[in-house]
């Protein structure tokens, strides 16, 4: 209780008031630095802060292979209307042959009125995930061949979509970024 700097002790004044000009932050305890950011992590995902979600979820799923808590915070993303959080989510509902709820998900942006919103989310998960090694797995490749349409609606352009090949062709560049990262 009186110790000024226990782990529940949320006055941050030590690590650096801006007021004193004396502060040098290069020479400051990184432990403090790094205790302070995860406990304002951990506010955010208390206050459902989705993009706090989205990044907790990422962390877990594909570099602590949690995926049930990885999956919890990526659909809180998404409820929190996170479009990148959605985005991924119903992606990674397909690559886990989740097929009726991966699409609900992914047809939550809109993709049939207007394909830039879904093309730019991909952008964004892309660059994310591209930093984040072996994020393959076998099962994402049976996934994406399972749900190949029966018809041959638009089969080499990656670009044109319709309901029929729309899904197929987003976990398609999934799987083949996926592959790439190995």
């Amino acid at each position: 209780m009186g110790e000024e700097k226990s782990v529940n002790n949320y006055d941050i004044v030590y690590i650096g008031d801006s007021s004193n000009s004396n502060d040098d932050h290069s020479i400051s305890d990184p432990t403090i630095y790094f205790r302070n950011i995860s406990l304002f992590k951990e506010l955010c995902l208390e206050n459902d802060n989705p993009e706090a979600h989205y990044i907790e979820g990422i962390l877990q799923y594909f570099v602590h292979k949690e995926k049930r808590k990885g999956l919890y915070h990526l659909r809180q993303a998404s409820i929190g209307e996170y479009r990148n959080g959605t985005y991924l989510y119903g992606l990674l509902l397909l690559a886990l042959e989740h097929y009726p709820k991966g699409k609900k998900y992914l047809d939550k942006l809109q993709w049939k009125e207007n394909l830039s919103t879904s093309d730019y989310c991909w952008k964004r998960v892309k660059k994310t995930l591209s930093t984040i090694p072996a994020i393959m797995e076998t099962r994402y490749y049976t996934a994406m061949v399972n749900l190949e349409p029966w018809t041959e609606c638009h089969p080499d352009n990656m670009a044109e979509v319709c309901k029929h090949c729309y899904y197929s062709k987003r976990l398609t560049q999934f799987v083949q970024f996926a592959m790439n990262q190995e």
